[in-house]
């Protein structure tokens, strides 16, 4: 079965599948997909992006909470998983003016070139086929504006407690997740200047007292999930 259509299925349940996989951690989805957000936010400091690209987007959580951080921006959602897009198109309520859902086929984006601000992927490229994973980092690169940034999140395959949340969850079920080194080799190759990993969420909620820590400890390869910020420069 490919992933198209395992996500095809869990497109009705898809909060309520990742929910009781990352129980342990105390969070929901809505909070991990807020948290990458401001992750986004932090990084692009003042600038104000006109359109950010959500690859991968699903039912459409991250692209919700991307909205709420950015509210003057366009975001795009775009996914190949067509019962995913219509959830998440059901799901824009008032937000609708500023969220886009685009599905997508196997050549490439229906986007122009040249034409995204900043472009997210939040734990999307382990479930590509290690060999087309430079192709859509490609794709990526091509509609985003020369200088413009892409954010890709994936989970810590160092962090024990992860592993353990990606075996509950049924449709991460025999995926390979990305070391940090090979992500950022990939992205490299795919033409992208890279920065170094970062990771983040190292205090469940029971010691979410202590959060205001992870600001100094990004460095350090223990979080439960990171990410790394490519740059197209040409």
């Amino acid at each position: 079965m490919s992933d198209r259509k395992v996500f095809d299925r869990y497109a009705s349940t898809y909060a309520d599948t990742v929910n009781a996989a990352i129980g342990a951690s105390g969070e929901n989805a809505d909070f991990f997909a807020r948290l990458k957000a401001l992750h986004v936010r932090r990084a692009l400091g003042a600038s104000a992006p006109r359109k950010i690209l959500d690859f991968g987007c699903g039912v459409g959580t991250a692209t919700h909470a991307l909205a709420e951080v950015f509210p003057s921006t366009l975001i795009i959602g775009c996914d190949d998983s067509l019962e995913s897009i219509n959830a998440a198109r059901r799901s824009a309520g008032t937000a609708s003016d500023r969220l886009r859902f685009v599905i997508h086929g196997p050549g490439g984006l229906p986007l122009r070139d040249s034409s995204v601000d900043v472009a997210f992927a939040s734990c999307v490229f382990h479930h590509i086929e290690t060999s087309a994973q430079a192709t859509w980092l490609g794709e990526l690169r091509r509609v985003l504006r020369v200088g413009a940034p892409l954010f890709l999140f994936e989970h810590n395959p160092y962090n024990p407690l992860t592993l353990r949340v990606v075996r509950a969850c049924p449709f991460d079920a025999g995926v390979k997740l990305l070391r940090p080194p090979c992500a950022t080799r990939i992205i490299r190759s795919a033409g992208f200047r890279v920065g170094r990993p970062r990771y983040y969420f190292f205090f469940p909620h029971v010691l979410q007292r202590l959060r205001p820590a992870e600001a100094y400890m990004d460095w350090l390869p223990l979080g439960g999930q990171y990410y790394i910020v490519g740059w197209r420069e040409s």
